[in-house]
């Protein structure tokens, strides 16, 4: 039972972080202390959550170059996510910004995931799956650029969520 519930808790720290992460990232050009924080919470939630997992339910004995890869790939991983969440749930409110936010998201999440789960591949198959990753989040700038450059898309920053009108207050 101790087990499931340290599981449910890490779980529920990831996602937390997740959130905090993709809001923070996403928001930060609109006020940079405020979502920088967010930002700062949702990181440590993430990073607390994987070396909880790493630790206590996994029982890693790790060495110190081991914690270090630990808390930079899961650090790089929750940006790379957030990036990627934050980004397709705040398109409108700055798309060009998020127009580079997902392509990079997918980038960088899709790298530290290889690494922080030690997949070895074979360096041709490596290659040509970085090849595909890279060549992928290239097209999805292209087309997000171009989407984020469209007339329906000029509007003030901030797009709806931040409109000064709530309700006649």
């Amino acid at each position: 039972m101790k087990n499931m519930i340290y599981k449910y808790l890490v779980y529920v720290i990831y996602f937390l972080g997740i959130g905090m992460t993709s809001s923070g990232i996403v928001l930060m050009p609109f006020n940079a202390v405020r979502y920088s924080i967010i930002l700062i919470i949702g990181l440590s939630l993430f990073l607390a959550g994987s070396i909880f997992n790493e630790i206590v339910i996994n029982h890693h004995k790790m060495t110190a170059a081991e914690s270090v890869k630990l808390i930079t790939l899961s650090l790089t991983l929750a940006l790379g996510i957030g990036m990627i969440s934050g980004g397709i749930s705040h398109f409108k409110e700055s798309p060009m910004y998020v127009a580079y936010l997902i392509p990079m998201g997918i980038v960088i999440s899709f790298i530290s995931f290889m690494l922080k789960n030690n997949f070895k591949l074979p360096k041709k198959e490596r290659m040509m799956m970085y090849a595909g990753v890279v060549g992928a989040a290239s097209i999805l700038f292209i087309v997000l650029f171009f989407a984020a450059s469209s007339p329906s898309m000029d509007m003030p920053p901030g797009g709806d969520i931040f409109k000064m009108d709530m309700g006649g207050h």
